[in-house]
């Protein structure tokens, strides 16, 4: 049905806004200008002669109607048209596209793929369009096919961009006007980035999009991600967090094998303000090796699709010994607990320096007679051979210049860490605060003409931040950690640590006399991690307790783990890539003993599959940092890969590096199943193309003929007979006779 619009002025208000208006008509411009000349003077010399007969506002309205009569007349004469550039008949095509990967099969009623396909032959152009039609299917690939019959959505992974990107560059021997493309907007690639969307609509041809599947799912629970660390120390508990993806609230229980052993479960509710719900799951984890972790959600009854359910992960249990370093300036109780609270058979090798007299200090946990004999490492090598680094009440005075700047490569070079303790030299009384790692440090501390350490006791109190923080859990759950951190004893002093730093995040804090202050804070720092602990007296907390307490020993234990855990070894590889990618990058990095870049070296690596599918593939230096090597390895199975990194130099092993990855790329089409629309409304709108729903596919016949990408001709279409004027030219000069009639004088 014709519009009121189309009505009166014969063509579409669309028509219109992609069209422009021209005059047809050949008129010289002196002529039309000596017409409107002669027009304008001959009805002002009119009217003029019957000034005595009427007022001047009812001349002046009479020769304004009169004027704008003859302008319409003029308009008329002129015959106006609108120019449209629109796809000339029979020489351009388009493109039909179907989503094919594995997610299209899911089924609402009717496959999402049946119902692209249905989409698409309803978008298919009329005859009148004078469009040659061409068919593809993509999943991570494009692939052109004569038909869509027989097609059926098998691709294991996605890839929108890459696939367009083919479907467009292999017409460019041809006049592509357009893409259509029928899809749920999942992409397993890792979906649309900028520089992505960019390369698509540097092509200048128009994509629209046809949005199938629901963007809701209620009946479906998703393991949406899964993170947990790929290595771990014997006996450590892990924890790992899991994301669940949900469309409506109540409970979900995750469970998580070793094998077939279970390990842990967790009941998580899913509330209805939000659709993704992140849950942490702790595992202990003994035995040294290779440990396939198994984390599965439990489904709703009437879940469809379960395999969106499960995820894996690979840990590595290793025996690993760390050295940790502890400079102490005085003998005091915190110095004596804390050794007593380390296992020195265990995993942390604590080694001390404590001065006992201005140049003699006494060492405990040494390898050997001759370490630390001339007192604190003077050179990166000494230093650098420890993952973390303690400083108790002591000066700063007490170390050099070049020492402190060690300690800053220490940190920021290196990747250890430094926990600065309190004390009545510790901190800002020790001068630590205009020091030359005074930049490291997470607060900036008192000058040393102030007192801040003070001596009276103070209560500890977890912050959100600590309730977070897997090295301050001392109970198995929430609830149970705060109440035991609130049931400890007073800590016997604190210190004062000044204004926190931008970066700094606060995870204990002191209840004192005059308020509240930071206790525990930390900050990242170059590579490694600074902290500052303002209290040198948590030995009251094994003092003031039952014999059968372990909280002071667990509390150091895992503040020691928290350490070295992210401490880098000089020579490591990692292999990093998105849940569900078939790819991952490898990055390989050799550094020597004081942690430079290992040079000339040629780094290859060598990845095998469990089941013994290898392959070998060179990496390249990365431009960022010598030390590093990079490239990206396909892992097209799924199961577990094994990877080992090879630098040689003049053509002999020097050092070899070491990792493993679980793959599951061939399940990656089974999860994130909910239509991903601003996907492809971003595809559309970057492409100059429009997103459709599959039932509401009128406009696009219009879109596609009169597409700016292909061969285009101009037509023109005359708009001076369109009623609208005509209606306007009656009411002008029926308007004009009702005044004259009802004033009587001109």
């Amino acid at each position: 049905m014709r519009s009121l619009f189309e009505i009166f002025f014969k063509y579409s208000l669309q028509d219109f806004a992609r069209s422009d208006l021209v005059f047809t008509a050949e008129w010289p411009t002196w002529l039309l200008l000596l017409i409107a000349t002669v027009a304008v003077a001959g009805l002002s010399a009119v009217l003029w002669r019957r000034r005595g007969a009427a007022t001047p506002g009812q001349l002046l309205a009479v020769w304004t109607l009169q004027l704008l009569m003859l302008a319409l007349v003029a308009v008329l004469l002129l015959q106006p048209a609108l120019k449209t550039e629109q796809l000339k008949p029979g020489e351009n095509t388009v493109a039909l596209v179907v989503d094919n990967s594995g997610s299209m099969a899911y089924g609402e009623g009717p496959r999402r793929f049946d119902v692209a396909l249905e989409s698409l032959a309803a978008a298919i152009p009329s005859d009148s369009t004078g469009l040659t039609s061409q068919y593809y299917v993509v999943s991570d690939v494009a692939e052109p096919v004569e038909t869509f019959t027989g097609a059926e959505p098998a691709g294991t992974s996605t890839s929108i961009a890459d696939s367009l990107i083919d479907i467009i560059d292999s017409a460019r021997s041809q006049s592509l006007a357009a893409v259509i493309l029928a899809s749920d907007g999942i992409d397993t690639a890792g979906g649309l980035s900028a520089s992505q969307l960019a390369d698509v609509a540097a092509f200048g041809v128009p994509i629209h999009t046809i949005g199938v599947g629901r963007d809701r799912i209620p009946e479906d629970l998703e393991l949406a991600q899964l993170v947990a660390p790929t290595k771990a120390l014997p006996g450590s508990t892990v924890t790992a967090r899991v994301t669940i993806r949900h469309d409506r609230e109540g409970e979900a229980r995750v469970r998580v094998y070793d094998g077939d052993e279970l390990l842990a479960t967790e009941a998580v509710q899913l509330p209805a303000s939000t659709t993704t719900t992140t849950a942490k799951v702790n595992l202990d984890l003994r035995d040294a090796g290779y440990h396939r972790l198994q984390f599965s959600v439990d489904g709703v009854d009437t879940e469809p699709e379960l395999r969106n359910n499960v995820r894996s992960t690979l840990v590595k249990v290793e025996e690993q010994q760390f050295r940790v370093l502890y400079f102490e300036g005085e003998p005091r109780w915190e110095y004596k607990f804390m050794r007593r609270a380390m296992n020195p058979d265990g995993d942390i090798r604590l080694v001390s320096l404590l001065r006992v007299s201005p140049n003699k200090f006494y060492r405990q946990g040494l390898e050997s007679a001759e370490q630390l004999e001339a007192g604190f490492p003077a050179t990166r090598d000494e230093l650098f051979a420890y993952d973390a680094l303690i400083i108790g009440s002591v000066e700063a005075a007490s170390l050099g210049e070049e020492q402190q700047q060690i300690i800053g490569d220490f940190v920021s070079e290196r990747g250890g860490s430094l926990l600065m303790l309190a004390g009545p030299n510790g901190l800002g009384n020790g001068g630590w605060g205009q020091s030359a790692i005074a930049d490291l440090l997470p607060s900036r501390l008192p000058p040393s003409s102030v007192d801040s350490f003070v001596r009276t006791r103070a209560a500890v109190r977890l912050t959100p931040q600590g309730a977070d923080t897997e090295m301050l859990r001392l109970a198995a759950t929430a609830n149970e950690n705060r109440a035991v951190w609130a049931s400890l004893p007073e800590v016997a002093d604190y210190q004062t640590t000044g204004n926190m730093k931008p970066a700094a995040m606060t995870l204990l804090n002191a209840v004192t006399e005059t308020g509240s202050q930071p206790l525990l804070i930390t900050q990242p720092y170059g590579r490694g991690h600074v902290y500052v602990l303002a209290t040198g007296g948590t030995w009251r907390w094994q003092m003031s307790s039952p014999l059968e307490d372990q909280s002071h020993e667990t509390f150091w234990q895992q503040l020691m783990r928290a350490l070295v855990a992210n401490a880098p070894p000089g020579i490591s590889l990692s292999a990093n890539g998105s849940q569900g990618t078939a790819e991952v990058q490898l990055r390989a990095e050799f550094r020597d003993d004081a942690f430079r870049p290992i040079d000339d070296v040629r780094v290859s690596a060598v990845v095998s599959h469990e089941d013994g599918d290898t392959y070998t593939l060179d990496l390249l230096p990365s431009q960022e940092d010598a030390a590093v090597h990079v490239a990206d390895a396909p892992l097209g199975e799924t199961g577990t890969w094994y990877v080992e990194a090879i630098a040689e130099r003049d053509g002999e092993a020097i050092h070899v590096a070491r990792t493993s990855v679980y793959s599951e790329s061939e399940q990656a089409e089974y999860f994130n199943i909910r239509r991903n629309s601003a996907l492809l409304r971003r595809l559309s709108d970057a492409t100059g193309g429009q997103y459709f729903e599959p039932g509401d596919l009128g406009a696009l016949p219009d879109l596609l003929r009169y597409s700016n990408a292909g061969i285009t001709e101009q037509i023109l279409r005359p708009v001076w007979d369109a009623p609208a004027l005509f209606f306007l030219l009656f009411i002008v000069k029926f308007g004009e006779w009702l005044l004259r009639r009802r004033w009587r004088t001109i």
